[in-house]
């Protein structure tokens, strides 16, 4: 009995633990049975039938596709100037529908390769209505500006409920050659399980040909302001020049008003110290002028024509007697 009991106990232990099964948080279990769904696991320990039910683990966190995933490719889009444009991008997205998810990825069906024809498809609609400066102007404008662009993608991805009811009625297969086809058709990615939670333009990008021509076009257009600058410098240097200029002008001719001002005040006073001087003893001040000219006058060889009784040779007279009687 007791060799009996010991395979039994081992047989027990192995079907526990293959009927038992884990799923961690972040993720979800779908349970299938002979390959049909027949429910979903959430994070925990749960039971199964070993054999005939099989659990696939389905990541719930959400996800971020980026448009470097098209292939490698970069993905041109057309303004309403028809422009080219290159549009570096991203999309978060999460499941929402584990059931409807896991029928599109068991087809051999990539959601992420669907989700990009789609956004790609809405990104060229919504860019072809728009102008550059509205692509580039990164506002909370309603109609034209970045922000209500990547709200109406996200809006359009996501479609409304009652058309995800609707759509949801066809197979998944029929909606995956639809979108195949034809991506702007496909009313919602709901349809295949998945919600878009945020679309974002990371980079905006002219094709290199067209990048040439606008750097040529706004190096000349930087040339000519740059001329305009220096224009308008030399011009400021030219009249702070003639200000400065003219400012010394006033100050010299100011300066000279008054250095003639204080030479003439000083010439009077010397004057009047002179008059005042002289005016005390007006013989000494003859005396003094007489002296004054006969200096002047008598230098190098001039010669002078003048009478010996003039009254200029008066004190050369006096001075001549004077001699004679100490003689």
């Amino acid at each position: 009995m007791r060799k009996l009991l010991i395979p039994i106990v081992v047989i027990l232990i192995g079907i526990f633990f293959s009927s038992v099964y884990i799923i961690e948080e972040g993720n979800r279990g779908v349970v299938l049975r002979f390959n049909k769904i027949i429910g979903l696991s959430e994070p925990g320990l749960h039971f199964k039938i070993p054999g005939v039910d099989n659990i696939r683990l389905i990541d719930a966190k959400i996800q971020t596709t980026d448009s470097s995933n098209n292939s490698g490719r970069e993905q041109k889009f057309i303004t309403r100037e028809k422009k080219d444009l290159i549009v570096d991008y991203y999309v978060q997205w999460k499941i929402i529908d584990f059931d409807r998810y896991y029928e599109t990825i068991a087809g051999g069906n990539s959601v992420e390769n669907l989700l990009l024809a789609r956004l790609n498809g809405r990104l060229r609609a919504e860019i072809g209505k728009l102008d550059i400066k509205d692509i580039i102007n990164d506002t909370n404008a309603e109609t034209k500006s970045r922000n209500s662009l990547m709200l109406k993608v996200k809006d359009a991805l996501n479609g409304t409920k009652q058309s995800t009811v609707k759509v949801k009625e066809m197979p998944v297969e029929d909606l995956v050659a639809v979108a195949e086809i034809d991506p702007e058709n496909i009313t919602s990615m709901r349809a295949f399980g998945v919600e878009v939670i945020d679309v974002r333009i990371k980079q905006i990008n002219f094709p290199p040909e067209v990048s040439e021509s606008i750097y040529d076009r706004m190096s000349a257009e930087r040339e000519v302001v740059a001329r305009d600058q220096r224009f308008q410098g030399i011009r400021e240097a030219e009249e702070t020049r003639a200000d400065a200029t003219l400012t010394a002008t006033k100050i010299l001719s100011e300066a000279e008003k008054q250095a003639r001002t204080i030479r003439g005040e000083g010439d009077a006073y010397v004057a009047k110290l002179y008059a005042d001087a002289f005016s005390k003893d007006l013989e000494f001040f003859s005396f003094v002028r007489s002296l004054k000219a006969y200096e002047h006058s008598f230098n190098g060889s001039d010669v002078m024509v003048i009478s010996p009784d003039s009254d200029f040779f008066r004190y050369m007279k006096l001075n001549t007697n004077i001699k004679s009687n100490k003689k």
